[in-house]
């Protein structure tokens, strides 16, 4: 009698540990999930081939893995700015995951980071401030947003576009003759990423990173071929690194700062491990 009893408790631990399991991750599968992804291109000087490529392959990516997705490409001045206002104010739920993903030029001044924008009349420094979008008004805008897990990602870091190049071929709309514009600092400054909220880098701060052989750039080619992948964010970004680092001879380093303080999964696991019970 007691045996019966015994096995009948040890397979009611058994079934209760299975529902915690099961009910824990369908509670990860069903948060809300949402997605802006600007890709900027068309400059009318120094333009990339690639954003608008990695923009749309992130896009159907993310979407397959159930983000709400809003795609936003060749954002002017004006345009960029409401994209990112509009989409943190969208988010109502306080168990929400954001994801921002830029793909296009960035510029570093004076440690703060800049999203250029295209059709952007930029002919000096303080003019560039002004008309691109700094990181900290993304965060801003982040901050206000009830969700407690955010993603940003930046494969912005190719080059200084505001750089004289002697005998360039690049013919430019606008003529830069702002030196303090010209000199900036290749790459972008550190941030560092609030409470819950991790942000990537195409490379490390300071450096360029590749727009990528192929339709895709280097950073981007390597992030959608593990996206999908049931990693936490901190593995998974492991992996796009050596990729990374393999592809550009270890020239380009991504890099991430992350405040997270939950496990998050761009595709959460299907099943979790049960701890060791006593067979019976």
């Amino acid at each position: 009698m007691s045996a019966n009893v015994s096995g009948i408790s040890k397979f009611l631990t058994l079934l209760l540990l299975l529902m915690i399991s099961k009910s824990a991750f369908a509670f990860e599968e069903t948060l809300p999930r949402y997605a802006l992804i600007i890709g900027n291109a068309n400059y009318s000087f120094s333009p990339l081939k690639n954003p608008v490529n990695d923009a749309n392959d992130m896009a159907t990516k993310l979407r397959s893995l159930r983000y709400k997705v809003t795609v936003a490409l060749d954002q002017n001045p004006e345009q960029i700015r409401k994209s990112v206002k509009s989409f943190y104010q969208s988010i109502k739920e306080n168990n929400a995951v954001s994801l921002f993903y830029y793909a296009g030029h960035a510029i570093q001044a004076n440690n703060i980071n800049y999203l250029i924008p295209v059709n952007a009349n930029i002919t000096s420094f303080e003019r560039m401030t002004t008309q691109s979008l700094s990181i900290n008004e993304v965060l801003q805008a982040l901050r206000q947003s009830p969700g407690d897990q955010n993603i940003i990602i930046l494969d912005a870091c190719r080059n200084n576009p505001f750089e004289a190049k002697a005998g360039s071929k690049n013919k430019r709309a606008i003529v830069i003759e702002d030196k303090k514009l010209q000199q900036l600092s290749r790459g972008l400054a550190p941030v560092e990423a609030p409470t819950g909220t991790l942000i990537a880098y195409a490379t490390e701060p300071g450096n360029a990173a590749a727009d990528g052989k192929g339709s895709n750039g280097t950073y981007t080619s390597a992030l959608l071929r593990h996206i999908g992948k049931s990693e936490t964010a901190e593995a998974l970004f492991k992996e796009v690194r050596k990729d990374v680092l393999e592809a550009t001879d270890e020239k380009q380093t991504p890099w991430e700062h992350s405040s997270l303080i939950k496990k998050f999964y761009f595709m959460p696991p299907s099943n979790e491990e049960i701890p060791d019970i006593v067979s019976f």
